[in-house]
């Protein structure tokens, strides 16, 4: 079934036309697309390894992608991370850092804290080869394994994702 996108004004409104996906986004329009960055009740963050075959196959992100139409940015962060990595999680463990605009899109960037250590994952295998949890210590280290994109977003968000590791060790102790 072909994937249907919302497309939005430059002020994130919705505007009641939709595209599909792998068409270019026309001019004057926008759509929106979610990431979704994972931190475990111990403080560690999760990475997945996107599929060969997608632009930047083979690197590490976190977990993201484009809102559906007639969902929300919030329903669509949700979605994507049961789709690619099996997590259901409760709305109240989700919150929205940061907004962007890109050319032809919004990136919302959202926070989950997974109240599990060693959360079980089921990976969606045309979008994710595989998947690691790392100490957020070591994510300097990671910079030539993430696709730039997700690198670029880990550090306009560093500071939240960094203070919610810490939270998340100091409560896991």
């Amino acid at each position: 079934m072909p994937e249907l996108w919302e497309l939005y004004d430059e002020n994130k409104q919705p505007t009641g036309k939709t595209m599909l996906r792998g068409q270019p986004v026309p001019e004057g329009y926008w759509h929106i697309v979610v990431g979704i960055w994972t931190v475990t009740a111990d403080g560690r963050l999760l990475l997945t390894r996107r599929h060969p075959d997608k632009p930047w196959g083979l690197f590490w992100e976190n977990t993201g992608g484009s809102v559906l139409a007639g969902e929300d940015s919030f329903h669509g962060a949700l979605r994507e991370l049961r789709e690619e990595t099996g997590l259901v999680a409760a709305p109240e463990h989700v919150r929205l850092m940061s907004s962007e605009k890109a050319d032809r899109f919004f990136f919302d960037n959202y926070l989950y804290l997974c109240p599990e250590r060693e959360p079980a994952l089921t990976l969606q295998p045309e979008e994710v080869v595989d998947a690691c949890f790392i100490d957020p210590a070591e994510i300097d280290s990671w910079k030539d394994r993430l696709c730039q994109p997700a690198w670029e977003r880990l550090n306009r968000n560093r500071a939240a994702i960094l203070e919610a590791t810490e939270k998340c060790r100091a409560a896991d102790t």
